[in-house]
């Protein structure tokens, strides 16, 4: 039998249950934006009443990304381009699940058209993305996952293509840096790895890190890298 609580998460997916969305195009896309916004604000203030963030999760992934796909599909198959804090938002959902190549393709769209992010947010579309693939790489580096592509499409990004603040940039730097030392288990050690350009390489990016942001953390890595580049060339290994 079924527990209480997972009986009312029940009732509470079947009565947000995904609505047939109309798509209109040329006169009727005010009029549809318009519609879409008000069904977006009620699922908003459902999602709030959720308490715990897995449940809220698998809500967005299983029901709310389903509804408004469909609308932001055509949106973006169209030749229309507007303020659209329903493609914004689904933006911000797609983060939250982890769905992280589709997430950063429709970012880099939402930078191109200059669309803000829903307006509960401070950060722009490329600090957020930046921050939160940050944040997964850094997940994934510290249980010995790989964190490509997006890691290396994103670092890319942050260091060609977009301006955001110095400590944001930093810790990007900074992670770069620490990746080329992890060990099996994820660890970074200078000592776990015996190639010097790797070391070099590893050195210049944590040295970057600490010219964006002298505060970033990097000053004691850095000197262990030397010592052990320095070790390598002089056969104390």
């Amino acid at each position: 039998m079924a527990s209480p609580l997972a009986m009312q998460r029940k009732a509470l997916l079947a009565k947000s249950a995904p609505k047939q969305v109309t798509v209109s195009t040329g006169l009727d896309t005010a009029k549809s934006l318009h519609l879409q916004l008000l069904e977006l604000d009620a699922d908003l203030r459902f999602l709030s009443g959720f308490n715990r963030i897995e449940d809220k999760v698998q809500h967005k992934r299983d029901v709310l990304i389903p509804k408004y796909r469909p609308y932001v599909d055509a949106y973006l198959e169209s030749d229309e381009k507007y303020d659209n804090p329903v493609f914004a938002q689904l933006i911000i959902w797609l983060f939250d699940t982890s769905n992280l190549e589709t997430a950063i393709k429709w970012c880099d769209i939402a930078i191109a058209q200059e669309l803000d992010t829903p307006e509960r947010f401070n950060r722009d579309f490329a600090t957020f993305c930046a921050d939160e693939v940050l944040k997964w790489s850094e997940r994934m580096g510290s249980q010995g996952h790989s964190v490509e592509p997006y890691f290396s499409d994103v670092f890319y990004k942050v260091r060609e293509k977009w301006r955001i603040n110095e400590k944001l940039t930093a810790k990007w730097f900074k992670f770069a840096g620490l990746h080329l030392l992890r060990d099996k288990g994820g660890e970074p050690k200078a000592t776990a790895v015996g190639d010097i350009q790797v070391l070099q390489k590893s050195f210049d990016y944590l040295e970057e890190a600490d010219k964006q942001y002298g505060n970033v953390g990097v000053k004691t890595i850095m000197d262990k890298v030397q010592q052990r580049i320095r070790a390598i060339k002089e056969g104390r290994l």
